[in-house]
């Protein structure tokens, strides 16, 4: 695929067939004498949630569930700052994005790997704060971390500032305290601007901050009608990545936009579809 398309213009990669490495639907249509066939162990995923305050529950979520299909141990984290540990848990995270939750992810990894033993590749994926967190991991920790699939992530909090629908998202979760820092005024109801030492704090917790440090895969899934993250989140982290890879960093990064599509990629099947396979097939390839 090149290296940015419009997923509208393009097919779906091809549907499953004949292929040396098989495909979901072979491992589970079954195996000799209508046994289920396993499917082939390929690498464990860590799917942070987004949020930051959410959780990762037990229900049936699709895109975990089509890695796991497709032969991939996957990993759901609930990192400080999740709902359902209690208020102090949850706010714990605040002026703390970027090093705590990935921290806690990251160890969640660790053990994850000492448990189940096995030489495997370790990818990450995940949407919105979870596409932050799986980004900081790409960079933060290059030498574990192989690929990561991301929709809609933030990149960059300091850009962001200025043209999310949220601005007080980033005020509360950058810890900005006092005027001009977690400020709604009580008589004007606005945020107030921060000031330029916020602006470098809010880019110090960012995955730009470590993007030169990335060596691995990144695929990047826009919406080009998101107003919680905008685009261009993703398009100037892919910039960055392009230029590290012509420089010889060994990095890779492909983009993918979906027209008219939003903060989470499902206003169509097309739009929901395309992505997860994409996904799946990239995880495939890295």
């Amino acid at each position: 695929r090149p290296a940015v398309a419009a997923a509208e213009d393009r097919a779906s990669p091809p549907g499953p067939g004949p292929s040396p490495e098989g495909s979901a639907n072979a491992a589970a249509a079954g195996g000799s004498e209508g046994e289920p066939a396993a499917p082939r162990q390929r690498g464990l995923v860590v799917y942070p949630h987004g949020g930051p305050h959410s959780n990762m529950g037990c229900e049936f979520i699709i895109g975990p569930a089509l890695l796991a299909l497709d032969g991939h141990q996957v990993l759901l984290v609930n990192y400080r700052g999740s709902t359902g540990f209690g208020g102090r848990a949850l706010e714990s995270l605040m002026g703390k994005v970027g090093r705590q939750d990935v921290d806690d992810v990251k160890r969640a990894v660790d053990l994850a790997l000492s448990l189940v033993p096995g030489e495997r590749p370790v990818f990450a994926c995940g949407g919105s704060h979870g596409g932050f967190l799986s980004l900081h991991l790409m960079g933060q920790f290059p030498d574990v971390f192989a690929a990561a699939a991301v929709r809609n992530p933030v990149t960059d909090m300091a850009t962001m500032l200025g043209a999310t629908d949220i601005p007080d998202w980033i005020h509360a979760e950058a810890g900005f305290s006092g005027p001009p820092g977690l400020s709604r005024a009580a008589d004007s109801g606005v945020v107030e601007s921060p000031t330029a030492e916020q602006y470098g704090l809010a880019l110090s917790m960012s995955p730009m901050a470590h993007v030169h440090k990335i060596r691995g895969k990144v695929l990047l899934l826009v919406g080009e009608a998101d107003r919680r993250v905008p685009p261009y989140q993703s398009k100037q982290f892919f910039a960055a990545m392009r230029q590290l890879a012509d420089e010889g960093s060994g990095a890779q990064v492909e983009m993918l936009s979906y027209k008219d599509h939003t903060h989470g990629l499902t206003e169509t099947p097309r739009g929901e579809g395309d992505g997860l396979v994409n996904i799946a097939y990239f995880f495939r390839a890295a």
